[in-house]
């Protein structure tokens, strides 16, 4: 799998001044960047929209629980209170959540709280997603 790599690009020739001797002198400049390579920016508001449009139920209910996480990737509702706020029936709640569980996309932390895997999305910092990743790997562990 490719990530992030260091790529080194050379500008040219600039002149500097010694300032130990005053001498002039043509350096070559280098400028190492990191350049982003085989991913796909993804602005997820539009997505949500677009599969919302031409998804089926359990797909709607995926993107409603990434829609209403709370900072620590953790959705806190029953099955009822999630059916009763995505107007998605309880039965499809019960399966697509199971499913979503099964897949490793979030796991039950407690009856009505589950966590989102915070490898498949986060909203934050590195840090906090860090932290989050710790959490949702020593609660799948017990």
């Amino acid at each position: 799998m490719k990530e992030t790599s260091k790529k080194v690009k050379i500008i040219g020739t600039e002149t500097y001044i010694n300032k130990n001797t005053g001498e002039i002198q043509e350096m070559q400049v280098v400028n190492i960047e990191d350049r982003d390579f085989n991913f796909h920016k993804v602005w997820i508001s539009h997505i949500i929209n677009s599969l919302d449009l031409i998804g089926n139920k359990k797909v709607k209910l995926a993107f409603w629980i990434i829609d209403h996480l709370n900072k620590e990737n953790q959705l806190i509702m029953t099955y009822r209170q999630i059916s009763e706020q995505s107007g998605i029936s309880l039965e499809t709640v019960r399966v697509t959540i199971n499913t979503l569980i099964e897949s490793d996309f979030l796991i039950r932390i407690n009856q009505g709280a589950y966590q989102v895997n915070p490898d498949i999305i986060f909203k934050g910092t590195r840090n906090g997603r860090m932290n989050v990743l710790y959490q949702y790997t020593t609660a799948k562990i017990q």
